[in-house]
């Protein structure tokens, strides 16, 4: 088996034992053995390869992985081969043998690796929502940016294609934890979540109405108000009809109305 690496939360805490390989693909992918970051190949071919096989769970068909990452005319299945030869001296070692075939399919074996997306998928697989809420803020800190964020494949539109809907599903996750949190959160924490909610669904109507309403119930009126307008002079560049942003925004003002404290409406 390969070496243990004990790592320790606090110092009450049990040690906790370190996956010899971590593999981060929220966020710009990174890969660490033991702790330490291990330098990308410049290929974004290759590391297009791996944040595929790691994300598949499975071996690929060979024919699929070279639809996938290699425009025509070239010879794909080569140029596979050469990156398979380099993606082993990334992330297998002496102990363990992560790269396999099956038949004409490649796959990477990471169940002894911590993936961030692994973990996101495990939860949402079960029921997120009785999750506790450090499990969840635990699982939203792991979003450290887009799935893969800077890497494209210009002339690669099946790649393009695949990794636009993983985008999608993992800001989905990323908002649903972000949801759930803001929900039973003290205000000030809860802002923090909006937030972030909004900076990757700008578009999101119900993150909108609760940033609203929890800006009124802090008493920040004005800082509301100017929130409704960058954000329909936002919904309306995009096309998308602000009037249930508007409806939101008047809702938010009856609520600061029933305050007991006086408190300054802003029209």
């Amino acid at each position: 088996m390969a070496r243990a690496h004990w790592i320790f939360k606090d110092e009450t805490a049990a040690p906790v034992m370190q996956p010899p390989l971590q593999i981060r693909l929220l966020g710009t992918l990174t890969v660490l053995r033991e702790g330490r970051a291990i330098p990308m190949p410049p290929s974004r071919k290759l590391r297009a390869l791996l944040a595929v096989l790691v994300a598949s769970r499975g071996p690929v068909q060979r024919s699929r992985l070279c639809e996938l990452l290699w425009e025509r005319p070239s010879d794909p299945r080569g140029e596979l081969r050469w990156c398979l030869s380099k993606l082993r001296g990334l992330v297998d070692d002496a102990q363990r043998k992560r790269i396999y075939t099956s038949g004409d399919a490649i796959g990477l074996d990471a169940s002894d690796c911590d993936v961030d997306t692994a973990e996101l998928e495990r939860a949402f697989a079960q029921d997120v929502s009785k999750l506790s809420a450090n499990a969840r803020r635990r699982l939203a800190m792991r979003h450290a940016g887009d799935f893969l964020e800077g890497l494209a494949l210009r002339r690669c539109p099946q790649f393009e294609s695949w990794l636009a809907a993983q985008r999608r599903r993992y800001r989905r996750m990323h908002a649903e934890l972000l949801h759930a949190l803001s929900r039973f959160a003290p205000d000030d924490e809860a802002l923090g979540y909006l937030e972030r909610w909004l900076s990757i669904e700008p578009l999101d109507l119900q993150a909108h109405a609760l940033l609203l309403g929890t800006l009124v119930r802090r008493r920040h009126v004005r800082e509301a108000k100017e929130h409704v307008d960058i954000a329909t002079r936002m919904f309306e560049a995009e096309g998308v009809d602000a009037r249930a942003l508007r409806e939101a925004w008047r809702s938010a003002r009856s609520g600061a109305a029933a305050l007991r404290e006086p408190l300054e409406l802003v029209a």
